[in-house]
């Protein structure tokens, strides 16, 4: 069940992908098959989140993977694209659904949280597939934010029938990271409160047919390697579906997540962190700045588990930059603070690791 024998001091890294689909809606496999391919991929938990249905009775460990079942809701009733990602509100909720603010202050009040899916999501002529975006922008509440769909982001760049030939059987050749509208999106989002990020495949491992032409896009286990998850727990599983279910809602509640491109590196180990007299903050946390001044800066530090270029961002603006294992920045300039990471494959630097914030407040 554990594939690390320590102790969480203070955390311990559990991977997993979010937005997934099955035959329950417009997937391809059922619940065990999708587990059975988590397995393989060598995740710790997937969160099955099928269109409008609710069947909690497929959660619980399968192997060695930790299965939970939320929803993907259409948010308003009149627009094809407005989708929110339900997860732990034990609930059926498609009934609330219809108007956006409505279903996010109903999924708060049955405890669960809400995730805006795949914001910038573009339509592709070649693939005849139509556009999905999120745009009811004035909405609050929300926990977070899909920064980063792979399915969307593969999506975008079939603009003509031959990029989608060449994609679909060499789909690295196109992969980059999230959309810059989407990062700003959530830079402007995180001027006003905590808004965390998580990533997700959106897997329905469909097959296309187009003449004698015929491909499944993608495959579970394929997309299981790419884009997930990292998030932090605070204790080690147990077996028991309620326990370690909650450990896997309590880290992604409290902002312990960052986003990563698995498929170009594994980012297990990835660390980024603040001290502030003596004290030592994670992701996800707020450092508060002493009233009387006493000259305490904050110290960030990142730690990567490869060489790559590592970018720390303030308020959306890059502040410090380093090529290298580890950064080190110090400050005491309050904002918001997060991390990308950016490594060169095929003569671009693609998007690796995305974090959620560290925010510093002032006195």
């Amino acid at each position: 069940m554990d594939k690390a024998p320590y102790s969480c001091v203070p955390y311990c890294e559990r991977v997993g992908n979010l937005h997934i689909h099955t035959l329950a809606s417009d997937g391809s496999a059922s619940h065990d098959a999708v587990a059975q391919a988590a397995t393989k991929a060598g995740l710790d938990f997937i969160i099955v989140t099928d269109h409008d249905v609710y069947l909690p009775a497929h959660q619980g460990w399968k192997g060695g993977v930790l299965l939970l079942v939320g929803q993907e809701l259409r948010a308003l009733e009149s627009s094809h694209g407005n989708h929110l990602l339900v997860i732990g509100a034990q609930e059926d909720l498609l009934g609330h659904a219809g108007d956006p603010q409505h279903l996010i202050d109903t999924v708060a009040e049955y405890g669960g949280q809400s995730y805006i899916a795949h914001p910038i999501d573009l339509a592709s002529k070649a693939a005849r597939e139509r556009s999905f975006n999120w745009d009811q922008w004035s909405v609050q509440g929300y926990s977070g934010i899909e920064i980063w769909n792979y399915m969307s982001e593969f999506k975008s760049h079939l603009d003509t029938v031959g990029r989608m030939l060449l994609y679909v059987f060499f789909p690295s050749l196109a992969i980059r990271g999230p959309f810059a509208s989407t990062l700003s999106a959530w830079d402007q989002a995180l001027m006003h409160r905590d808004v965390w990020a998580i990533g997700g495949s959106d897997a329905h491992a469909i097959t296309y047919k187009r003449g004698l032409f015929k491909r499944q896009v993608f495959s579970y286990e394929h997309l299981f390697r790419m884009v997930n998850t990292h998030i932090l727990v605070e204790q080690q599983w147990n077996g028991d579906l309620a326990h370690d279910a909650g450990l896997v809602y309590d880290a992604l509640a409290k902002g312990r997540s960052f986003v990563a491109y698995d498929g170009l590196a594994s980012a297990r180990g990835f660390d980024f962190n603040a001290v502030y007299n003596e004290a030592t903050y994670t992701i996800g946390e707020s450092v508060s700045l002493e009233a009387e001044g006493n000259g305490w800066p904050v110290r960030f530090e990142v730690t990567i588990p490869q060489r790559a270029n590592i970018r720390l961002l303030r308020d959306g603006l890059v502040v410090a930059q380093e090529r290298s294992m580890r950064l080190v920045y110090t400050t005491s300039e309050p904002g918001v603070y997060r991390v990308e990471v950016y490594k060169p494959y095929l003569l671009h630097e693609r998007g690796w690791i995305f974090s959620s914030p560290i925010r510093i407040k002032s006195a």
